[in-house]
């Protein structure tokens, strides 16, 4: 099938089952195995057990999807059952067509589907003409939640039908022709719910509120960090009341406290506060301090969760982290790679997006010497939590199987994280509400005129409004990170790559999307100046390698200055300083020669580029700096892929336009990179 309404997905959890096997599937049918090869689940059965091959998810209850949706129907009665069987046909046939998918996305594909089903159902209308009643569109729009889920469950049931359109000679697909009334409805419906997950990208932080917010987080991380001893004399006293309070023999189960416990130790401190007063002096210097609110418990455990929130914001800054793998962090997570320029650290964590199946792999981000103060108090606070919490202390044997953030009111007692023997924090969206009120933290005059530039003037999200918060998601500093860097020009797009653990180039150039417009927050402190030198150095030796193996290698160079440097070297006349690698990288430090990788082949412009060429092939290409060989060709093919597949989103026109002339200038070059290879 030629996949014109869906990727290639890149997460594979879920394998598709043949054809042959699932045209008319029999109740035996094996839809899933265990780890070690047996039948987990048959087709009979209502719910499918996926957990050998999914790390989040792990079953997806077909009957409880339609029961949801009909409530008024008999769940015993053969319309009910026949229901439930046609969602796992339609899911093992759509899974086919997908070649495999996510189980978070095949899920939400089910629940997509399931409205319509449950409509056909409450109706008695036929399953094959699931795509023939137009009130079906009506009865999702009035049972989903929220309008960003209409929006998501739209797009979806657009690429249903789509699907069936394309494969109206397939033996399922056939029964199931979307009608003239029904997809006019949808694609009415869709201008007023649109599929917000396709057309938005993630925005950057504005580079007031990004260095402000940053600039914060840190001086609150050292301040707590300054103060760690008192603290601890805090969680000490609190882990002594409770054992006292409570009592309790060795042998007794590590529990959630009860209510019951919760008062008698609200009483026992009480009577320590009274009695203790170095307690309650400490208490007081910290709330002098502001590290707490006010003097009591309650405030240290609010102020708890905010400062592994801000360790969590630097780690996701000067990392790139996504969300789920900054909670994958082990307690033993920072470690140090020996160089000849001193150590750095690097961050190790397990992430599932560098395998085309989704299987985790425990791999490491470099970072700055500055995560040291946030692994700092957030281990502080997991040690604390360890002693303090739940009705019992406990020790950590193997601080692997310990996470580094760990949730203080259900670390021990809630449901441990995939990696690891504890639960994890939320990191949850209100306590970032409550970081981002700070008054010079609300989006100004001056942050609205940014995100509208860097957005080329396109309209600003209803999300961002002057005088209130800036409306801040941690994959924000992800995406802040690339386009920063990008724009500094102090990092290569590989080196991106490979710090946000992209599987594919066209990621990074999406998240960079715009860099050129974005403004250089780097400035000019003493520590970037040293940052600058230590970087022209390794810069220098870097591109004078580069150099040299385009010269020594035998390839027919194109592009502007390729062609020109491989005129000079025939000629011989090459200047002096390409004589040796060491001569070409002073030569490099001192501005009279440039050679980098770009996006689609190298460049020999000795000044910043400022033509765009972050994103842009056409702007490379046809660069008088420009410098194309054969090896420019896959990447070439890559990028030409990354723009079609943009032309099929909901994208401005100027950008359509942009990608329409890049993918015609790439065919113009492939065509001159084939013709100098045959020669």
């Amino acid at each position: 099938m030629t996949k014109t309404m869906m990727r290639e997905p890149l997460v594979k959890e879920i394998q598709p089952i043949s054809k042959d096997l699932i045209e008319n599937p029999s109740s035996g049918l094996i839809v899933t195995l265990s780890k070690s090869g047996d039948a987990l689940s048959l087709f009979s059965d209502d719910i499918w057990d996926y957990s050998a091959t999914s790390n989040s998810h792990r079953t997806i209850n077909f009957r409880t999807k339609i029961r949801n949706l009909s409530s008024s129907i008999n769940t015993d009665g053969k319309k009910f059952k026949s229901a439930v069987k046609f969602l796992k046909v339609f899911t093992l046939n759509w899974n086919c067509e997908m070649n495999g998918c996510s189980m978070s996305k095949l899920n939400s594909d089910i629940v997509a589907i399931s409205f319509l089903i449950s409509y056909c159902v409450n109706n008695n209308i036929d399953f094959n003409n699931i795509f023939t009643d137009s009130s079906a569109i009506d009865f999702l729009v009035t049972n989903s939640s929220t309008e960003k889920q209409i929006g998501l469950h739209l797009g979806k049931i657009q690429r249903f039908i789509d699907t069936a359109s394309v494969l109206n000679q397939s033996n399922f697909w056939c029964n199931m022709q979307p009608s003239k009334e029904f997809s006019s409805k949808l694609r009415k419906t869709r201008k007023s719910f649109p599929e917000t997950s396709q057309s938005l990208q993630t925005m950057i932080i504005p580079s007031r509120i990004y260095q402000n917010l940053l600039k914060d987080t840190i001086e609150s991380l050292q301040v707590f960090n300054k103060h760690a001893e008192q603290i601890s004399y805090v969680f000490s006293a609190r882990t002594k009341v409770r054992d006292e309070a409570l009592r309790l023999d060795q042998s007794v189960p590590m529990s959630k406290l009860t209510k019951s416990q919760k008062s008698l130790i609200r009483f026992y401190w009480q009577t320590a506060l009274k009695t203790d007063t170095k307690l309650t002096k400490i208490l007081a210097e910290l709330t002098d301090l502001n590290i707490i609110k006010n003097a009591n418990w309650l405030s240290l455990t609010i102020s708890l969760g905010q400062i592994q929130m801000k360790s969590a914001f630097v780690i996701a800054a000067f990392t790139g982290m996504r969300k789920n793998e900054l909670l994958s962090i082990p307690f033993n997570g920072l470690r140090h790679i020996h160089s000849d320029t001193g150590n750095i650290p690097v961050v190790w964590s397990t992430t599932t997006k560098l395998e085309s199946n989704g299987v985790p792999r425990f791999t490491k981000w470099v970072t700055g010497s500055i995560v040291e103060e946030a692994f700092e108090a957030a281990k502080f606070i997991t040690q604390g939590a360890l002693n303090w919490s739940a009705n019992k202390s406990q020790v950590a044997e193997d601080e692997s199987k310990l996470p580094l953030f760990f949730s203080i009111e259900n670390g021990k007692s809630g449901k441990p994280h995939p990696h690891f023997d504890y639960a994890t924090t939320a990191l949850n969206s209100n306590l970032i509400q409550k970081i981002m009120s700070s008054e010079h933290l609300l989006i100004s005059e001056q942050d609205l005129k940014e995100v509208s530039q860097f957005l080329y003037g396109d309209e600003i999200s209803n999300n961002i409004k002057l005088g209130k918060p800036w409306p801040l998601g941690f994959h924000q500093f992800r995406r802040s990170l690339a386009v920063y860097a990008a724009s500094s020009g102090y990092v290569s797009y590989p080196t991106l790559k490979s710090q946000l653990k992209h599987i594919s180039m066209m990621m990074t150039v999406y998240y960079t999307d715009s860099n050129s417009r974005a403004i250089n927050i780097l400035g000019n402190g003493p520590e970037v100046k040293a940052m600058q030198k230590e970087w022209q150095e390794a810069q220098a030796r870097v591109e004078s390698d580069n150099l040299h193996e385009l010269l020594d290698s035998r390839v027919t160079l194109t592009g502007a200055a390729g062609k020109n440097l491989q005129k000079r070297k025939v000629e011989n006349k090459l200047p002096k300083f390409l004589d040796n690698r060491n001569s070409t990288k002073k030569a490099v430090k001192n501005g009279k020669i440039r050679y980098r990788s770009t996006l689609v082949g190298g460049c020999m412009s000795i000044k910043p580029c400022d033509k765009g060429a972050g994103v842009l092939a056409s702007a490379c290409i046809s660069c008088e700096n420009a410098v194309f060989s054969p090896e420019s060709k896959s990447i070439l093919l890559q990028t030409k892929d990354f723009y079609k597949s943009q032309l099929t989103l909901d994208i401005p026109k100027r950008v359509h336009h942009e990608y329409e002339v890049s993918i015609k200038k790439i065919d113009s070059l492939l065509s001159v990179l084939e013709v100098n290879q045959e020669k």
